[in-house]
């Protein structure tokens, strides 16, 4: 296998040798040092065989008495190459395009930016910008990890971020600083009041006075517990100790929706219509080509390409004709996917939904439900007592 790839890429030529004891020009390459291969004997005064391009030469102008030695065929890419040359671009035309594909991938050409939140993209999207993660930039400069040590350092918000190339396109993964809550230190006077307003489920005090008790009613903003003691001594009435508490409250959460009694349905005709437009930037000035649509229904759908520190950009959209037609809603299903996603919008806000209840009113063209739900949440957070003499904090 490997000698028929390298007879392929130098060329080689099958001689045939005519007459009488042809095994003659084997004693005579092998004297004067010509590999040969590939030897067959087509009949009693003919051979062939295989041999390079430089020893051909030699055996083609060899003189052996009673021996004729010609061509039998040529095989290889040079003969193929002479035999084409006056059609060079169709074969040169590939080696340009493969280095122009090897050129062009020591590039990048697209940047994705996940995780976070928007805000924190579009600051990591500078940094990295700022420090060789662009469109155009070349791969080999781009060190990673001091990338993402310079980013970290300039983002409060940012606590980790990661940078992968792979072929052409710069993956960054980031992720927000989720930051810790401030509680009052251990030694400092504080309340535990509520953040919620709703009946005291369950109360564990760890240290105060509690002011409520399991199945009272309280307000969001109350104190809960109290770190002011009174003291029967005279020379110290009040004193303040850290009050600490678990309160654990049952709320009632509601949410309204509106589920309208047709569905609109869209369906694809099949015409569609592109329209490019060539933007300029500083200005604000776009020019379209053929942008006239007659299509009374549509989906819109559009792409922009941005050049490299040009002030151009071009975008293409394309109009899809859709046909819109109205169907009876299934009023059940509709009801129990809002249901569903009202219990994931409390569930994030870590709140244990107990059961949930719904009060529905029937209108000319949908459907009005009030759901509310019956939840349990933890409450208590701890502040600070203010307006304190600091003679009577305890140490």
């Amino acid at each position: 296998m490997l000698e028929t790839l390298l007879n392929c890429i130098k060329g080689c030529y099958t001689l045939k040798a005519e007459g009488k004891f042809p095994e003659r020009i084997l004693n005579f390459a092998s004297t004067s040092g010509i590999y040969i291969q590939n030897v067959r004997r087509e009949d009693s005064y003919t051979l062939t065989f295989t041999v390079s391009r430089k020893g051909a030469k030699k055996l083609l102008e060899c003189n052996i008495e009673g021996l004729e030695v010609s061509i039998f065929a040529k095989f290889g890419i040079p003969f193929f190459l002479q035999k084409h040359k006056k059609r060079g671009f169709l074969f040169t035309l590939p080696i340009i395009v493969a280095v122009a594909v090897i050129i062009f991938s020591q590039f990048i050409w697209r940047v994705e930016i996940t995780g976070g939140d928007k805000v924190l993209r579009s600051q990591v999207q500078k940094v990295i910008e700022k420090n060789g993660i662009r469109f155009g930039s070349l791969k080999h400069k781009i060190d990673q990890y001091d990338i993402k040590r310079k980013a970290i350092m300039e983002l409060d918000d940012l606590s980790w971020m990661w940078v992968d190339i792979r072929g052409t396109t710069a993956k960054v993964k980031v992720q927000k600083r989720t930051l810790r809550p401030q509680v009052s230190e251990i030694h400092e006077p504080s309340d535990v009041i509520a953040m919620h307003s709703g009946i005291i489920e369950k109360m564990q005090t760890f240290c105060g006075q509690p002011l409520f008790k399991e199945g009272m009613t309280v307000e969001k903003g109350q104190v809960l517990i109290t770190g002011v003691f009174k003291s029967e001594n005279e020379n110290i009435p009040v004193y303040y100790h850290h009050a600490s508490g678990n309160v654990i409250l049952k709320v009632y959460e509601k949410k309204t929706v509106v589920i309208p009694k047709k569905t609109l349905i869209k369906t694809p005709t099949g015409r569609k219509k592109s329209v490019f437009s060539l933007n300029f930037k500083k200005n604000n000035i776009k020019f379209s080509l053929n942008s006239g649509i007659s299509y009374s229904n549509y989906d819109k759908i559009e792409k922009k390409y941005g050049l490299w520190k040009f002030p151009l950009s071009f975008s293409k959209t394309e109009y899809r004709e859709v046909k819109v037609t109205s169907s009876d809603t299934d009023l059940s299903a509709q009801l129990e996917k809002r249901r569903e996603d009202f219990e994931k919008e409390l569930t994030r806000k870590r709140m244990k939904v107990s059961g949930i209840s719904e009060y529905t009113e029937e209108k000319e063209d949908n459907v009005s439900v009030t759901f509310t739900a019956e939840c349990l949440v933890r409450t208590d957070k701890e502040v600070p007592i203010a307006d304190i003499e600091t003679e009577n904090v305890p140490d």
